[in-house]
């Protein structure tokens, strides 16, 4: 929604009052990091390795990851194997029960390669302001984005095409995707007014920021599967190569990873046109940046072995990410309608949500796509001074399809 909330994705919300009754989400999903949760925890490779490696899902990981405002109850699960299934007149790709993967997907910053734009810090702490000047700085931790697409040539058989393209060694039919994920502590240095009043539009507000991080941890992940033929053009089987690169602080001693680091700069602007009952916000992230990780190159064979060398991974100059929302407020009715949408330098997602107040209670609902359809049902209610929001949210498994259901919090003080 419009307000302070939204500064961290257009940076002139930072000097817009908050007109929106909208909390501060609180990052329930990290509960699933414990190691409680051996599906989604990956600390419990430090704590027991065995539980780790029969119990921990990656793909259950991301799905949790990628959405740290809700506690998921059935995050998704990796299949079991990725089985090609040729057919007389097509190819197809299922699990190891013959259910269909989703081909394509994908979600954030999916182009290979780091960018500038890492996750929302978890909360920022106010460290110095003066007028329309403010310091601050918060830690994030998240996925950067996510890829999983078909080479042209498995595109065209899954469409029904030919299969005489993939009957090669190696096969050009193959299934990539490629997965992000950072953590570190963010810097913020911004700039944020209320200019005149434009006669009969409305009020403007302008905004302009510089970022920096510090890196605790980088990790991207590149894997691949294609299908195996005989000389006959017989299906045999299908090769998976797994390889990425990784750069972190700290390495505990026997894990067998080594430390890097990270370091970036980012420059973001924006602007808000207030009308009265509708608000409207363009932000722009990464109009210029520097991103530098220090760390290695790994690569896995069918064992689970996995062989290191030293690698700098380096981000692009100009990766332009932008965001755009709005909101309309009924005077005459108890209703508020919010929209935003994000697309350039990241796969496009969009939101639309409205709010109804019932006396001391707040009744939501929205729908939305990111990384697939999503949608969410929600309350809220005062109190006293505290506001207490819930959510039971649903969005599509990535990869494998189906529902996946999360709850969500909010406090408003």
């Amino acid at each position: 929604m419009p307000g302070p909330e939204a500064a961290s994705r257009n940076p002139a919300y930072a000097a817009y009052p908050s007109r929106y009754q909208e909390g501060w989400p609180v990052p329930v999903g990290l509960l699933r990091f414990l190691p409680s949760f051996p599906d989604t925890s990956p600390f419990t490779y430090f704590t027991d390795r065995q539980t780790f490696k029969t119990g921990f899902d990656a793909l259950s990981f991301y799905d949790q990851l990628t959405h740290l405002d809700s506690f998921l109850l059935n995050p998704a699960r990796s299949p079991d194997e990725v089985v090609f299934r040729i057919r007389a007149d097509r190819l197809e790709i299922t699990d190891g029960q013959g259910n269909p993967l989703l081909p394509s997907f994908g979600l954030g910053a999916a182009k290979p390669g780091p960018t500038a734009l890492y996750p929302d810090p978890l909360f920022w702490i106010p460290f110095w302001s003066e007028g329309d000047l403010y310091f601050r700085f918060g830690p994030f931790l998240g996925v950067e984005g996510i890829q999983v697409s078909p080479s042209p040539e498995l595109a065209r058989a899954l469409a029904g095409g030919s299969l005489d393209a993939c009957k090669q060694t190696p096969s050009p039919c193959a299934l990539s995707a490629t997965a992000k994920a950072s953590s570190g502590l963010a810097l913020a240095l911004g700039w944020a007014t209320a200019l005149p009043e434009l006669p009969g539009v409305g009020q403007l507000y302008v905004g302009l920021r510089g970022e920096g991080f510090y890196g605790l941890g980088y990790g991207e992940v590149n894997a691949e599967a294609r299908p195996v033929f005989d000389q006959d053009g017989n299906p045999t089987g299908v090769d998976y190569r797994v390889g990425g690169f990784y750069s972190i602080a700290y390495a505990p001693e026997g894990s067998g990873l080594f430390p890097g680091r990270g370091y970036g700069l980012r420059g973001d602007a924006g602007v808000v046109l207030d009308l009265g009952q509708a608000t409207l916000g363009l932000g722009v992230q990464n109009l210029l940046s520097l991103v530098t990780w220090e760390g290695y190159e790994f690569t896995l064979d069918q064992n689970g072995n996995m062989a290191q060398t030293p690698a700098k991974r380096q981000g692009n100059l100009v990766e332009p990410s932008v965001f755009l929302n709005g909101a309309y407020y009924f005077k005459d009715f108890p209703l508020v309608v919010g929209a935003d949408a994000t697309f350039g330098s990241v796969a496009p997602s969009f939101h639309l949500g409205a709010e109804y107040a019932l006396g001391p209670a707040l009744l939501r609902a929205g729908v939305g796509y990111e990384g697939g359809f999503r949608f969410g049902v929600g309350a809220g209610v005062e109190l006293g001074g505290l506001g207490l929001d819930l959510a039971l949210t649903r969005h599509e498994a990535p990869l494998v399809g189906g529902d996946v259901y999360g709850i969500a919090m909010a406090v408003r003080f």
